[in-house]
């Protein structure tokens, strides 16, 4: 299994929405948005997101496998920060070290572009997640109640960053 992470591109737009359906539909709790929401996405609506060269992938030969989705402040004193959002891999690959080699790729991607603060935010029942960023140096810095409304009523996420510069 050879896995190679790569910025997507508008090409990928119809491969990405399949994977984000299936992202939601196997791990809604970990989301914010539904299956509905995302599958009312225009492709073109799609293209132009992945267009901002924000949203990298993982793929396993020819297959995306995984993704994430990049934010960055329009703020010149928020220019080091960059906020990690939808961050995906398909069961098939958990345990393979394809998360890791994904937010590597995240870290390769956003050190050129000056920055040096990764962010993000996870579900606190989500003690997977929570267990591999913090692995990975990130630093647990707040918790963020009724972040969304789920079936069983309001959620709380867990604010993380990771400083870069070390």
């Amino acid at each position: 299994m050879v896995l190679t992470p790569r910025t997507l591109t508008p090409d990928d737009a119809e491969a990405y929405a399949a994977l984000c359906l299936e992202a939601v539909e196997r791990f809604q709790s970990a989301f914010c948005s539904t299956p509905e929401e995302v599958q009312a996405l225009s492709r073109e609506a799609v293209a132009e997101t992945l267009s901002a060269g924000m949203t990298l992938g993982l793929f396993d030969g020819e297959t995306l496998s995984g993704m994430v989705g990049l934010r960055r402040l329009p703020f010149a004193r928020a220019a080091h920060r960059v906020e990690i959002g939808a961050f995906y891999i398909r069961p098939a690959l958990h345990g393979a070290g394809a998360a890791a080699q994904l937010l590597a790729a995240i870290i390769d991607h956003v050190r050129p572009l000056g920055v040096w603060q990764l962010e993000l935010c996870v579900a606190e029942r989500n003690a997977r997640a929570i267990r591999f960023y913090e692995r990975h140096g990130f630093v647990w810095q707040g918790r963020m109640p009724n972040t969304v409304i789920g079936p069983e009523g309001p959620e709380t996420d867990l604010f993380y960053t990771r400083d870069l510069r070390g």
